[in-house]
Order: structure tokens, then C-alpha cells, then sequence
């Protein structure tokens, strides 16, 4: 297994696990991008990060898109990225507690800046009709809308959430539910998103139109709002909802 930093010259090899935003900053100036091999040579993972400056931090940089196909899930792909990535960062200076480092169990993060997702065509007009923050409501209720949704999956209490961000949906044809954090960085990290049967998965899209507006009019255009998943099955959830940063 063989991980090494991806230029510019190389970008058309791994065209196919990127979506086309992400893609398009292989090159540019403060973007980085890792590529790993197995011992065949196949594509096994892919990593970008960002490097900034930040005049009341210093330089810090974030992971902006990580990316392991389904079949390498069992090969520490994620934790070798993960690892030659802190490597980098802190050889070239960078303090440590301004290196963001996403859970080695994550099998995908994808990063943009609030003003570009809201910028899809797919957020211009969905309806957002009976989406509501889960500040809407109390411990108990987010409690049976959670078990109604999650069916087994374990799910953090509604404490650990952003109130005003994280976002459900409950009427007579079912419910949906949408949950969202911050991180040590102060970005905005979506870690669920699911709905109880499948006439309520048109929902998803009025979910994530709702809390990415949130998002934008509380934090402001560039707040960094990411995707992480840990399961391939909310994952091709996840791409189904939002193609375009599905890899190619």
C-alpha cells in the first residue's frame, strides 16, 4: 500500500473518485490532494486538504474530501490518508492543535463553503414547507422522532446538536430527520441523515435545503459545512439526495 500526493499532471487518473468541485482544486494554490494504491495498483483512497492562514490562529488547515470505494473499507485506507496527511501538516510547521483530523472510521467527508452549496440547483426550489429546526421542540420528542427514524442506529442525545441547524420533519405520511454539529474548528459537521420509510425520502432534499440556508443566515457565506460518513449505506443515501458531490 503506497500513499502520495497528487498533482496537477496526474489529476485525469483519479478523476473517476472525485466530484467535479472538488476535482477542479487539484492545482490550485493552498489545496492538497493524497492518493493511495493498493499493492495492485488500484485506486484504493483519496484525501484533500486545505492550508490557510488565519491572522488570530496562524496557519491551520482542514480536510476538505475523503473518499475510500466500499471495496478497500476493510484496509486502514482512511487511517494511512489520515495519517500521512498529519504528517505533512505538522513537518511543514503547522501547530498540531490546528490540524483538523477527521475519525479514521470515516469512509467519506465532503467540504464547501455555505454560499456554494446554497448555490446548487438542486436547493433553488425545493419547498421547504414543514421543515423546522429541532429547537422546535423538546428532549422527549426529538427522543421518539430519533427511534422512529434511526431504527437501531445509535444516535448522539439532542445536547450534542446544533439546535438551530439540525432539522426534522414530522406529519401523518412519516418523519425525517437531519442532525448537525461543530467541531473543535467551529465548522459545521452533518453526521445524519435518514427518514423512516420511503415515501418521506423527498423530505431529505427539503432537510438539507433547510439547514444549509440555516446555516448561511447564521454563520454567515463562509461557513464551512461539511459531510462525514462512517456507513456506506447512509453514504449512497447521501448521493442520492445530493448527486453532485457523488464521485464520478
Amino acid at each position: 500500500m503506497s500513499v502520495f500526493t497528487v498533482t496537477k499532471n496526474e489529476a485525469e487518473a483519479f478523476k473517476d473518485f472525485f466530484p467535479e468541485d472538488i476535482y477542479s482544486n487539484i492545482g490550485k494554490e493552498n489545496y492538497y490532494t493524497l492518493g493511495a494504491f493498493d499493492d495492485e495498483e488500484f485506486v484504493a483512497g483519496v484525501l484533500q486538504f486545505f492550508v490557510g492562514f488565519d491572522e488570530n490562529k496562524g496557519t491551520y488547515s482542514r480536510v476538505f474530501y475523503l473518499y475510500v470505494p466500499e471495496e478497500f473499507v476493510d484496509s486502514d485506507i482512511a487511517f494511512l490518508l489520515l495519517e500521512e496527511y498529519k504528517n505533512v501538516v505538522l513537518e511543514s510547521g503547522i501547530s498540531e492543535d490546528l490540524v483538523e483530523l477527521p475519525g479514521d472510521d470515516c469512509v467519506y467527508v465532503y467540504g464547501a463553503r455555505a454560499k456554494e452549496l446554497c448555490a446548487l440547483d438542486l436547493f433553488k426550489s425545493v419547498s421547504t414547507k414543514d421543515i423546522y429546526s429541532i429547537s422546535f421542540i423538546d428532549n422527549l420528542e426529538f427522543i421518539k422522532i430519533k427511534k422512529q427514524v434511526a431504527k437501531g442506529t445509535v444516535l448522539e442525545q439532542k445536547r450534542f446538536f446544533e439546535d438551530e441547524i439540525s432539522s426534522f420533519y414530522k406529519a401523518k405520511d412519516g418523519c425525517a430527520l437531519l442532525l448537525a454539529k461543530k467541531n473543535a474548528f467551529e465548522d459545521l459537521i452533518i453526521t445524519y441523515l435518514g427518514c423512516d420509510k420511503p415515501e418521506t425520502s423527498d423530505r431529505l432534499v427539503s432537510l438539507l435545503a433547510y439547514s444549509v440556508k440555516r446555516a448561511r443566515d447564521q454563520y454567515g457565506d463562509d461557513e464551512l459545512i461539511k459531510i462525514e460518513c462512517k456507513e456506506y449505506l447512509q453514504l449512497e443515501k447521501i448521493f442520492n439526495v445530493i448527486p453532485q458531490i457523488k464521485p464520478r
